[in-house]
C-alpha cells in the first residue's frame, strides 16, 4: 500500500477494513486485513475508487463511491455516493442526492448516519454541511442534525456509548484534517449541539468511543506543556468526566496520528427488514397533510394547498417537472414516483400559486413505501390517527415527461 486511512474494525474484532491504495495510479479501494496482520485483501472493485467503510448488521459493508480528487469532494461533477454491499454480493446504491454522501457511520439501531449538504436550489450558493439517515437498505432519507444551524465543514460522526453523536466541524478548506469536536444527543439531536469537550478543544482529528464511555482522540498537541507551537497529533484517552484531555498515551513527535481506533470485539447493530423491490421502477409517497409544515410560506395567511407539484434532477443536473397530484381535502397525497433520482415537491393554491418550496433532495428506493406527517413538518408533530382521504384511491402516478405515465387520480 502506498496510502491507507479510514480503520474500520469488524463487530467480532477479528477484520480491519480500511481504505488503501495499491500504487500510485490506483484508485483508492476497500481492503481488510487481520486484526493480528498479515496481507490486505480487495474487497471492493468500483470505478472510480471507494472510500469510508463502515458495517452494518449480517456483515453488509457501507462505503461511498466514487472517489473525488483531492479538494474536490463537494464540487465534483460526479458526487460520491453511498452504497452497500453484502458478503458475496454485488454492491447497490443507497443514497441519490445531489451533492455528495460521505462519512458513514452505522448507528445500533441500524440506520446509517452520513455527511452531506443542506438542500438548495442554487448549486452555487454557499454549501451547509449537516447529518442525515437512511436504513441500511437505502429507503427513509430524513433530516438528523445541524440543518437549522452550523458550520462549514462536518466530518466523521460517531455513535458514542452514551448515546451522544460525536462529529468534527471546522471553518476551513475541505482538505484540511482538523477541527474541534462537538456532539448532539440522539434524542433529540436537532436541538442539542455542543462542545463534546468539557473545554474547546482544536486540532482534533478523531473521535472514537470506547468502553465505559470513554473517548479515544487524536489531537494536535500544539500548545500542551513541554511541545512547541509546532507539535503532531497524538492519541489520548479521554474519562467520560474528565474536565481536561490529560496526557497522551501515544504520543510520536516525528507522526500525527490520525485516526486510532479500538480494535476489539462489540455489539453489532440491529438490522432492518426491507421493503425495496430489485427492479421495481417506482415507489410510493404518502402524505398525511401537506399543509402541516414550518416553513414560511410565500404568502401571509395561505390558502390550503389544492396540488402537489413534483419535478426531479435528471442526469445532467437540470430539473424537470413530472407533474401536479391533487390535494385531497384533508391536504393528503398519495403517489408513485420514478425511484433513484432527487426528488423535489411545491404547494399551490387553487391560483397555482406558489406556498411552499423543498428544493429535489428526497429519493426513493425501488419498491419504496415512503410516508411523512407533511411538507417540512415540524419535528415535535406526531400525526393525527386517522386515515388520510388519499389512502382512499389509487395512487397518482407520475414519472418522466418522455415516460409513460397513467391518468391521474382525481381528489376524494
Amino acid at each position: 500500500m502506498v496510502a491507507a486511512g479510514d480503520p474500520c474494525v469488524s463487530w467480532d474484532g477479528r477484520w480491519v477494513y480500511f481504505a488503501g491504495k495499491s500504487s500510485e495510479k490506483a484508485d483508492w479501494q476497500i481492503y481488510k486485513v487481520n486484526a493480528s496482520g498479515g496481507r490486505p485483501e480487495l474487497v471492493t472493485r468500483m470505478p472510480g475508487g471507494a472510500m469510508d467503510p463502515a458495517l452494518a448488521a449480517h456483515g453488509q459493508l457501507v462505503f461511498s463511491s466514487p472517489v473525488p480528487k483531492a479538494g474536490r469532494l463537494w464540487t465534483s461533477t460526479e458526487p460520491a455516493a453511498i452504497y452497500g454491499q453484502m458478503p458475496g454480493n454485488a454492491p447497490r446504491r443507497f443514497t441519490f442526492g445531489p451533492d455528495s454522501a460521505v462519512g458513514a457511520t452505522v448507528l445500533r439501531d441500524g440506520r446509517i448516519l452520513f455527511v452531506t449538504a443542506k438542500p438548495r436550489d442554487d448549486r452555487h450558493a454557499p454549501r451547509h454541511l449537516c447529518l442525515f439517515t437512511i436504513n441500511n437498505d437505502g429507503t427513509e432519507v430524513t433530516a438528523y442534525a445541524c440543518q437549522e444551524e452550523g458550520v462549514d465543514f462536518i466530518r466523521r460522526p460517531r455513535e458514542l456509548g452514551d448515546g451522544r453523536i460525536a462529529f468534527l466541524a471546522a471553518r476551513m478548506e475541505e482538505s484540511a484534517p482538523m477541527g474541534w469536536a462537538e456532539c448532539v444527543r440522539s434524542a433529540a439531536p436537532f436541538a442539542t449541539r455542543s462542545n463534546l469537550f468539557s473545554s474547546q478543544t482544536d486540532g482534533c482529528c478523531s473521535v472514537e468511543p470506547m468502553p465505559e464511555n470513554d473517548l479515544l482522540a487524536c489531537v494536535e498537541t500544539s500548545g500542551l506543556v513541554g511541545r512547541s507551537m509546532m507539535a503532531n497529533a497524538a492519541v489520548f484517552r479521554v474519562a467520560a468526566d474528565a474536565t481536561a484531555i490529560g496526557a497522551p498515551i501515544f504520543d510520536d513527535p516525528q507522526w500525527n496520528s490520525l485516526e486510532a481506533t479500538l480494535v476489539a470485539a462489540r455489539d453489532e447493530p440491529a438490522g432492518h427488514t426491507t421493503a425495496v423491490m430489485p427492479g421495481a421502477s417506482r415507489g410510493t409517497v404518502l402524505c398525511l397533510n401537506v399543509n402541516d409544515s414550518s416553513e414560511l410560506a410565500a404568502e401571509p395567511n395561505p390558502a390550503p394547498a389544492a396540488e402537489l407539484r413534483v419535478f426531479a434532477l435528471a442526469g445532467s443536473g437540470q430539473q424537470r417537472t413530472l407533474g401536479k397530484v391533487p390535494v385531497a381535502s384533508d391536504g393528503s397525497v398519495l403517489v408513485y414516483l420514478p425511484v433513484g433520482v432527487p426528488l423535489g415537491f411545491d404547494t399551490l393554491d387553487a391560483r397555482g400559486h406558489l406556498l411552499r418550496h423543498q428544493p429535489a433532495f428526497l429519493w426513493l428506493q425501488p419498491g419504496e413505501n415512503r410516508a411523512c406527517v407533511g411538507c417540512h413538518e415540524p419535528r415535535n408533530h406526531a400525526p393525527r390517527n386517522i386515515r388520510p382521504l388519499a389512502a382512499q384511491l389509487d395512487p397518482a402516478r407520475l414519472d418522466f415527461p418522455d415516460q409513460t405515465t397513467a391518468p391521474r387520480a382525481t381528489a376524494p
